[in-house]
């Protein structure tokens, strides 16, 4: 194996040896069974085949050169339940993206490279519509905090924006999050700059993108799979690392987020930078094709 695929995966040295085994031997892929690789199945009601990071998955599996079998699992699941199942000892679902954290990261086995290129991390604020003028005047930190911001209970963010000062009410569900917003308990919902178009778009009688700031901290969204399955983290590690080296990933990455970070102009943007205290130490920041600055 040469050293540029060691450097590649660092922290998996004695797993490429299987993975060294099978492309040596093209004919024994072949006849092996596919390895069976069970994602969660989307609360949200969207086409799954144009979800990016399962679109990079699928690439990336691909790109390990062993046959893999993806399919999703047999219930619905949010976000929490989906990173408890990966914990629990049952075998009912292997893999799972998230936003990390230390815990996250002691809980189950990361793949440390931002599928999102660290833009989970740059936040932009959805609002009332009609509630604009309110938000002329905030020009950083301390402004940001006469406002009270909605996230959902036991993500990440809500810490990181605790952390940094400022109120946070939370809730259990996404609608209700929208709901909250619309009731007045909270101002405004920070949302990534690749989400929030979007998920206003089919709200716009109701919601609006504050056109002025952007909340930014360092953060990635990894993929994660069960505390213990090397194997399979190293499949997909090595399949990201050769589709950041051929440009695959990036242009899938352009394909569905370019559109959005042009409308969210973040340039002309007056940039709230809040520290991150759930960022690893381990989080790759010196590798500079991970990450996108906006």
């Amino acid at each position: 194996m040469s050293c540029r695929r060691r450097q590649f995966l660092p922290v998996l040295p004695a797993l490429l040896t299987t993975t060294a085994a099978v492309e040596a031997s093209p004919a024994a892929a072949l006849v092996a069974p596919p390895l069976r690789v069970v994602y969660p199945r989307p609360v949200r009601d969207v086409d799954r085949s144009s979800l990016f990071p399962l679109q990079l998955l699928k690439l990336a599996l691909d790109a390990s050169g062993v046959r893999c079998e993806l399919s999703a699992s047999k219930d619905l699941m949010v976000q929490s339940r989906a990173l408890k199942e990966l914990e629990a000892p049952q075998d009912h679902l292997h893999i799972a993206w998230s936003m990390t954290s230390v815990q996250r990261e002691q809980s189950l086995l990361p793949v440390r490279i931002p599928i999102f290129k660290g833009l989970y991390g740059w936040r932009v604020l959805l609002i009332k519509q009609g509630q604009q003028a309110a938000w002329s005047e905030v020009d950083g930190l301390d402004g940001l905090k006469r406002f009270t911001l909605v996230q959902g209970h036991d993500w990440p963010d809500t810490e990181i924006l605790r952390a940094n000062g400022l109120t946070v009410t939370t809730g259990s569900s996404f609608a209700a999050l929208f709901k909250m917003l619309d009731m007045g308990r909270a101002q405004a919902f920070p949302r990534s700059v690749l989400e929030a178009g979007w998920e206003q778009e089919g709200q716009k009688q109701l919601f609006a993108v504050e056109p002025k700031l952007v909340l930014h901290y360092p953060t990635a969204v990894y993929f994660f799979v069960r505390p213990g399955d090397q194997r399979l983290a190293a499949l997909v590690e090595l399949g990201l690392n050769r589709l950041l080296a051929n440009g695959g990933f990036d242009r899938l990455f352009d394909a569905h987020h370019a559109e959005p970070l042009r409308q969210a102009g973040l340039h002309k943007r007056r940039v709230i930078e809040l520290h991150n205290p759930l960022l690893p130490e381990q989080t790759p920041l010196a590798r500079k094709e991970l990450w996108r600055l906006p």
